[in-house]
């Protein structure tokens, strides 16, 4: 195997995994540009917008259900008023929306 092959088939690194904890705000759904995102209110006051994509590569993700089980952790959160810890991945700019790609890695909920 020539090393620029073995180069090209090594996986990029994921950028760090962050924290968010507080209430699910607001939830923003448009399927038809595979854009599902989560307003979390944390609890030291601020908001972040999260995005519900591949938190591989930060690319969008298509046909959202509440099969998906972040999606639907997430819905549940948002109608109980539950706390959750959010685990995501910053992707940088994402150039169709105009906001930071901040990509769902993982979900907590807390009592």
């Amino acid at each position: 195997m020539s090393p620029k092959l073995a180069i090209a088939m090594q996986t990029a690194t994921p950028p760090t995994l962050v924290w968010a904890t507080g209430t699910v705000h607001q939830i923003l759904v448009q399927p038809g540009e595979q854009f599902y995102v989560f307003a979390i209110q944390q609890t030291n006051g601020t908001t972040v917008i999260l995005r519900l994509a591949d938190p591989h590569s930060g690319t969008p993700i298509s046909g959202v259900t509440s099969t998906n089980p972040v999606f639907d952790l997430l819905k549940e959160a948002y109608f109980r008023k539950l706390t959750v810890e959010v685990g995501y991945r910053d992707y940088g700019l994402d150039k169709q929306s105009g906001i930071s790609n901040l990509t769902i890695d993982r979900v907590s909920l807390v009592q």
